[in-house]
């Protein structure tokens, strides 16, 4: 395929760089070569010569140079001038925006997380760390351990916290324990056992349990069954969020195992503690061993100041 001659002088014409822009608006702006030159901290000549440059690239005149007068854009160079100004912003607003994440002060982070674990410590630690970087990006994910750890696995999360999954050492990934959560029933405040301060696992066999099983991970089931021991119990999973386990707990269909970082208030419901020596949950941070974002070391800095022990026996409100 052949090349016409317009064609083939726009390949022949160099790109103007940055410093030739850089000093045509310069010279736009001041409307003189010798300030611009000042300004610029140097020689008029020097920039006369870049001008000069500029406008073999473009193939015209870029300002009118009249004797005794300040210098004015000629046709081509108003044409010009809008696009050399937003191409200088965005180059300038790109290298602001990589000295920042390069100092740990802007990019993005993906969090994933259980539903138990959206309040205490990780929620503190949320707001401390956006408080300090506002222009991080943050994005959540809520899931199952195993779809969470799919998608570490994929890289699509930068960093997961549950309390469900088993201990992955030398995998490919970080483990690690950050905090012991107390697990508690959430069932109706006029339910018989509301009316006791604490509760024991032989009490929770008693009750018809509901859990959630998203996509049909029984993480949630396999935690629970594992502390009953040999007691037996009910159980029923749903596919559906912890709000609305919730619903289904006020509409009397059951009770429902929450550690305590899930037990925000819900109106008619009551939580109570099991107090035997396995009704902890380990809270644990998972993130991949060759990650070398400083964002994820630093937002798990302020989550390691929030999982500290008073949360294992905190009440709720």
């Amino acid at each position: 395929m052949s090349i016409g001659a317009k064609g083939k002088n726009r390949l022949q014409r160099t790109r103007p760089d940055f410093a030739h822009l850089e000093a045509f608006l310069k010279v736009a702006e001041t409307r003189s070569f010798a300030e611009a030159a000042r300004q610029l901290g140097v020689s008029q000549p020097a920039v006369s010569q870049t001008i000069a440059k500029l406008e073999e690239s473009y193939g015209g005149d870029l300002f009118e140079r009249r004797r005794g007068a300040p210098v004015a854009l000629t046709l081509m160079g108003r044409a010009i001038l809008p696009k050399a100004k937003l191409l200088l912003f965005m180059v300038d607003t790109q290298i602001d925006r990589a000295v920042m994440i390069a100092q740990s002060m802007a990019g993005s982070l993906t969090i994933g997380f259980t539903s138990g674990l959206a309040s205490g410590p990780l929620r503190a630690g949320i707001a401390e760390f956006h408080g300090s970087r506002p222009d991080v990006e943050l994005r959540f994910v809520e899931g199952s351990p195993n779809e969470l750890y799919r998608q570490l696995n994929e890289r699509t999360l930068d960093i997961m916290f549950s309390g469900l999954l088993p201990s992955l050492g030398g995998g490919p990934n970080v483990q690690e324990r950050l905090w012991d959560d107390r697990l508690f029933v959430a069932l109706r405040e006029d339910h018989p056992l509301a009316a006791n301060d604490s509760l024991r696992w032989a009490d929770v066999s008693t009750l018809p349990i509901i859990l959630p099983a998203h996509h049909g991970d029984l993480s949630y089931y396999r935690t629970i069954a594992a502390r009953m021991g040999d007691l037996p119990f009910e159980c029923v999973s749903h596919d559906v969020s912890a709000g609305a386990i919730m619903d289904l707990v006020n509409l009397g269909l059951g009770a429902t195992i929450v550690c305590t970082s899930a037990t925000v208030p819900h109106a008619g419901i009551g939580y109570r503690p099991i107090v035997d020596s396995n009704a902890l949950i380990a809270a644990e941070a998972i993130w991949p061993k060759d990650d070398r974002n400083p964002l994820r070391h630093r937002f798990l800095v302020c989550i390691r100041k929030h999982a500290s022990s008073e949360w294992t026996t905190r009440s709720p409100s």
